[in-house]
């Protein structure tokens, strides 16, 4: 009897130790389920011109409604001239994003051969049930 109030009594601590260790630092691993807020940068990226033939791509980057950079991308060529910057705009956006983004994009429409993506994007708008 005497060995087992004993081991209630160390059993306690030991308890103690592993909850806090678990909520400490094995807890903020696990992942909580919940939902995620989207919200606008207030940043957005348009292509005023897509010229298949000379396969050249602008693209222009707006920050609340104001033009900030011009990307201008020839994808044959591997030619890219920015003008403007959006690093000045908010905190952690950074140049090279918006440009690679600007690029990627012109690749595709020029390897789809899509002369007007306003149009292109807006077909699957239309086409969504939701």
């Amino acid at each position: 009897m005497g060995g087992s109030l004993v081991l209630k009594i160390l059993l306690i601590p030991i308890v103690g130790i592993g909850l806090y260790i678990t909520f400490k630092y094995i807890r903020p691993m696990v992942p909580i389920p919940g939902f995620t807020v989207y919200k606008s940068s207030g940043i957005t990226v348009d292509y005023p011109s897509v010229d298949l033939e000379n396969k050249e791509v602008i693209g222009t980057v707006s920050f609340k409604d104001t033009k900030i950079m011009k990307v201008i991308v020839n994808v044959q060529s591997n030619y890219v001239k920015v003008e403007g910057s959006v690093e000045n705009t908010r905190k952690g956006q950074i140049d090279s994003d918006y440009i690679d983004m600007v690029k990627n994009q012109a690749e595709f429409f020029i390897e789809n051969k899509i002369s007007n993506p306003k149009k292109y994007y807006e077909q699957f708008i239309e086409a969504d049930p939701s």
